[in-house]
């Protein structure tokens, strides 16, 4: 049947002499698992193995510098640039070959997106004040003896990754970094040779490179481009007429294929992710791009070069094996790049060699991976808690060796947590029972679902894998509806229990939280639970946009990321709010991404007026008062009040069965009093399933 549906998908393809053994690759974001110095080491090669034994055709190694430390927007990154680091380089090689998979290297060069932490001040084409995008640094101008210098070290190190032996490099000419600096004329202001009167002189810099790189690494060597087909959002971004140009001049100089992907500015920032410009809202001038996702929103543009050329042509931007399947049989592109596919689930080429669609673990689209790019933190997944930590745990997370000892496994709770507790403990072996009180699985996924909808980070994707992997394991008996008490537990009589409860929601201490005017988060839960058991999350979310028993105006009691999420469904259904808290910052649990993204929204929306550091004094039937972090006493007018109650922590079966059970572990919100949020439960629900 994958033949039959994936005929495109699934065939072989070559390169030169380099052959896939399908047209899915995996693309080459930066992941921050490098050592501290740039060095290929065990995390690093974990993950890369990971990836290849999952059945990709070919695997992108994530961007390495060619120049330390000038040509690192920040550490660690992988380096190419000195000989000391082939030996680990030739490792790493080794890991990714003993899959038979081929494995190419992306060499970069930061240019203005250095950040100066080595106190050097960043390199571009031209001095542009301000920087053309948040977060960069003033750049200073290159003269033509360090554009040389440069060009010599992108083909060194194309050289050093041949001697280490990959068996391609790709060039990164696109997006942030320094190669579509010179190509875009947003950044390039010069008038010499490098300059931006003419389109050649605007690839010079990528043209010398790849005949400087084909010059040193033979004819043989597979050198690609990652080239961005358009920038959009900015009146002086390259146009897709113009990259068609640049293509044609880069396979001229011996480029083997194009990467073809995009970037943007302004209300497009960061769109090589193409779902970045769906939160909070689509702006209008993306409109029309964001209509595009579904189908590829980067593809269009990747056409037009792919006629333009007689190189290979791969696609990138948040496809899929059915996306990437119809651009292939129409000849729009000959490879297909993914991403986030591979870090949720590293087996999806596998599984959709062998059919098993329905067993791909879903990627939400909630960009939690890419937040850490912005804390040059490693780089976590929200769904696979495995992702970086193969080394550690000796797993990738898609296939496990059986527990030496098979236990008697109850699980309490089947939230997030609870649910990827049982589903790690089955794989492994063990008898599993999996409880929850109410009648559905997912806990708070079900109201995370409804809040959320489905256009951006659709969780009910999750729950839906969920649902399907824990009913396959014949191992593993859930029973819904039923609490868990210590007579349940004695009668189950478990080796180990993992406890996934959840939290105990507490009210703050505000006069007048009885009041008609007063919902609670948990008290919508409850009101919720019916409709959404009977009528399902998605009926739900629509109906909600024709009425909602809430009032117009309304105070939103709790600025983490429960209330955000809260307001900004409110604002969507007609709502104003008003969002106090009495902490000092807004946000907490959202991640870095998506704050800089909700927070200039908000100010620029008018539907949210935020208040923090306030004191809240009473409600009373107008709304709230308060005191701001001023000292000025003033009523907030509003007819209702939503409080997002505390967490704390639920330890009552643990307190009543320890001591009774050999093992015992509490995982998510239930350990302290702070949330832990989606992943954390995940993560924690992983980790012990797999300690059992």
């Amino acid at each position: 049947m994958a033949m039959k549906r994936y005929t495109h998908l699934l065939k072989p393809f070559q390169i030169k002499n380099v052959k896939f053994k399908n047209r899915m690759a995996k693309t080459s974001q930066w992941f921050v698992y490098p050592e501290p110095d740039g060095s290929v080491g065990e995390r690093l090669k974990a993950f890369y193995a990971s990836i290849a034994k999952g059945g990709v055709g070919l695997v992108i190694v994530e961007e390495s510098s060619c120049e330390y430390s000038l040509g690192v927007s920040r550490m660690p990154h992988i380096r190419v640039d000195d000989d000391r680091f082939l030996p680990g380089l030739r490792e790493l090689a080794r890991v990714i070959h003993a899959y038979d998979c081929p494995a190419f290297v992306q060499i970069t060069h930061a240019g203005p997106a250095h950040s100066p932490f080595d106190g050097q001040a960043p390199v571009a084409p031209s001095s542009i004040d301000p920087p053309a995008q948040p977060g960069f640094a003033l750049a200073r101008e290159l003269d033509v003896e360090k554009i040389k210098d440069i060009i010599e070290r992108y083909a060194r190190a194309a050289l050093r990754v041949k001697e280490a032996e990959f068996d391609g490099c790709e060039i990164h000419l696109g997006h942030y970094a320094l190669g579509n600096a010179f190509l875009s004329r947003i950044q390039n202001k010069r008038r010499d040779e490098y300059g931006c009167d003419t389109l050649q002189n605007r690839a010079r810099f990528g043209r010398e490179i790849i005949e400087r790189t084909r010059e040193l690494a033979g004819p043989d060597f597979v050198v690609g481009v990652r080239l961005s087909a358009k920038e959009w959002g900015h009146p002086l971004g390259t146009t897709n007429e113009e990259a068609v140009e640049f293509a044609r001049i880069f396979e001229k100089a011996g480029a083997d294929y194009i990467q073809s992907s995009g970037y943007g500015y302004n209300e497009f920032f960061r769109c090589w992710a193409p779902d970045a410009v769906l939160f909070p809202e689509v702006p209008r001038a993306a409109k029309s791009f964001a209509a595009r996702i579904p189908k590829g929103a980067l593809l269009p543009e990747a056409a037009a070069i792919k006629k333009a050329v007689s190189i290979p042509v791969t696609g990138v931007g948040r496809l899929d094996a059915d996306i990437g399947e119809k651009a292939l049989r129409q000849g729009n592109i000959d490879m297909v790049w993914l991403g986030r596919r591979l870090m949720v689930d590293p087996a999806y080429p596998r599984k959709v060699a062998e059919g098993r669609i329905r067993d791909i673990r879903p990627c939400t689209g909630c960009l939690f991976c890419f937040s850490h790019l912005l804390t040059t933190t490693p780089v976590r997944c929200r769904w696979n808690p495995f992702l970086g930590n193969e080394h550690e745990l000796g797993c990738d997370g898609t296939e496990f060796n059986p527990a030496p000892v098979k236990k008697r496994v109850l699980v309490v709770g089947a939230g997030p947590g609870g649910m990827e507790a049982a589903r790690v403990a089955a794989l492994r072996g063990h008898e599993v029972f999996l409880y929850d009180r109410e009648k559905r699985l997912g806990g708070l996924l079900l109201l995370a679902s409804f809040i959320k909808g489905r256009d951006f980070d659709d969780v009910a994707l999750s729950l839906e894998w969920y649902e399907r992997q824990l009913g396959r394991q014949k191992n593993l008996q859930v029973v819904l509806g039923k609490e868990v008490d210590p007579g349940l537990v004695k009668e189950i009589s478990p080796d180990t229990v993992i406890l996934s409860p959840g939290s105990k929601w507490e009210l703050p201490e505000i006069p007048g939280t009885e009041g008609r005017n007063v919902v609670t988060a948990s008290l919508l839960k409850e009101k919720a639970k019916g409709f959404l058991d009977h009528l399902g999350t998605d009926v739900m979310s629509y109906l909600s946009k024709v009425y909602l028993p809430i009032g117009k105006r309304v105070i939103v009691v709790g600025g983490d990321l429960k209330g955000l999420e809260a307001a900004l469904f409110l604002v969507k259904r007609g709502r104003k709010v008003f969002i106090v808290e009495e902490g000092e910052t807004l946000g907490e649990g959202m991640n870095e991404h998506l704050k800089s993204k909700f927070f200039p929204w908000m100010e620029a929306h008018g539907g949210i007026t935020a208040y923090t550091g306030v004191r809240c004094n009473e409600i009373t039937p107008e709304g709230m008062v308060v005191t701001t972090r001023e000292g000025e006493h003033t009523t907030l007018k509003a007819d209702t009040v939503m409080i997002i109650e505390k967490v704390k922590k639920n330890h009552d079966l643990y307190d009543a069965i320890k001591g009774a059970v050999p093992e015992v572990y509490v995982i998510g919100d239930a350990k302290e009093d702070r949330s832990v949020w989606i992943h954390g439960a995940v993560h924690d629900g992983a980790r012990a399933g797999f300690s059992v």
